[in-house]
């Protein structure tokens, strides 16, 4: 896409982006590529530059590219919107590994889009960091703009607009994860946050920006600040009009937003924290919606259905894809005596129940009285009394899907 800073007539300076991006790490995409057209072999045919709003001064900004599963399906299929990364300056809706992805989640039973956005002028260009240039919102802002044309023009592809996920790499990670869990964006385009049923973030960049503009950051990644003040604002914007709490996810996440699969490479521990504090401020346990990959920031993006290797990801994202749409309830089965008897010098009860659940749960786990959630252990020493245990079964988006609360008496 082309854009003012980043036009035909400088495109030579994208290979000084390249550089840039590859020695401090910069960005998740350097810049598309034309993708081949469709194959025969593929399992889908494309809609390719489907404005979604009207044109700008960026040309193409304003495009979707649709991928219609060729198989007939006997009900509206799920939609997954991908939107791309590169650091809020650069990327497209057409990239080398887009096919790949594209594949993935058609075979996982979607209907798959992509979209651009307006970008912030690029980094190596003379217009980064200017005064009058694109910043935040307007990236969210056209992104709730394309999805509000899925959301009233999908059906004519076989897609259901209430049966959402969306996702992105990078820069595309966190607009989706703001998106989700920020309601205004969507709702000035017809669109509820309850349409979306979960968020796919590969390495999301972003969800605490504050924390990205510190002193101590920029000893960190000085490359990446720089980024964001490209993209947020700098110290002295931010003074004048602060935008950069309200462009965090982190302050908006909550039970009732989109639960999120969180893919974050060993060599970002700052972000691998931030996952942490999204999946608890989401009610998720951490473990059943993340994958951490042995790759750098720019490693992440081709690995979604990528034939060539994918370090483990699409499977898991692509079965948290699909119990979001279609979530599982659980019934978890407990077997065994509740009441005991207290024995021995210890005076304490042995519980020993063993906890199931119908159809088979991801994960359980198990709470005695106030204690701590675990998982459910073989047995329980307990004193004598009446104890309450609870038991959660947790499904593929990392949320309990089925809950049983069971009393438990130890006799003297």
């Amino acid at each position: 896409m082309l854009q003012p800073g980043n036009s035909v007539e400088s495109r030579s300076r994208l290979l000084q982006i390249v550089g840039i991006c590859a020695a401090l790490a910069l960005c998740a995409a350097i810049f598309a590529v034309t993708a081949p057209p469709a194959r025969s072999a593929d399992p889908y045919t494309v809609e390719s530059d489907v404005p979604y709003g009207p044109a700008n001064d960026q040309p193409g900004s304003n495009l979707l590219d649709i991928y219609v599963p060729k198989r007939d399906s006997a009900r509206p299929r799920p939609v997954f919107v991908w939107i791309h990364g590169g650091g809020w300056f650069t990327g497209d809706k057409v990239s080398s590994t887009m096919r790949y992805k594209a594949k993935a989640l058609v075979n996982a039973g979607f209907v798959f889009v992509s979209i651009n956005y307006r970008l912030s002028p690029d980094l190596a260009g003379p217009r980064a960091l200017s005064r009058n240039r694109l910043r935040y919102p307007t990236h969210y802002l056209d992104a709730a703009r394309a999805l509000g044309w899925v959301n009233r023009n999908i059906a004519e592809y076989g897609g259901n607009p209430e049966r959402l996920v969306i996702g992105g790499d990078s820069a595309g990670g966190q607009i989706s994860s703001l998106l989700a869990t920020k309601p205004a964006f969507l709702k000035a385009r017809g669109v509820s946050t309850g349409q979306i049923k979960g968020v796919l973030a590969l390495d999301a960049v972003g969800y605490d920006v504050p924390r990205m503009m510190t002193p101590a950051y920029r000893r960190i990644n000085a490359g990446f600040q720089r980024m964001m003040f490209n993209a947020f604002g700098t110290p002295a914007e931010e003074r004048r009009s602060p935008h950069w709490a309200s462009a965090s996810p982190i302050n908006f996440a909550d039970r009732s937003d989109p639960p999120i699969f969180f893919v974050v490479p060993t060599t970002a521990p700052d972000r691998w924290v931030d996952a942490h504090k999204m999946a608890a401020r989401l009610g998720q346990r951490l473990g059943l919606v993340s994958h951490r990959v042995r790759t750098q920031h720019a490693g992440v993006v081709p690995l979604l259905g990528n034939p060539h290797g994918d370090m483990g990801v699409t499977a898991p994202l692509m079965r948290f894809a699909r119990a979001a749409v279609d979530p599982v309830r659980y019934r978890p089965v407990i077997r065994g005596s509740r009441v005991v008897r207290a024995t021995g010098e210890s005076k304490l009860g042995k519980i020993r129940l063993r906890i199931t659940s119908e159809p088979r749960a991801r994960q359980l786990t198990c709470r005695i009285d106030r204690g701590r959630e675990t998982l459910c252990p073989r047995f329980w020493r307990l004193d004598p009394g009446l104890h309450t245990l609870r038991v959660n079964a947790y499904g593929y988006t990392g949320r309990s899907y089925g809950r049983s609360v069971v009393k438990l008496r130890v006799t003297r």
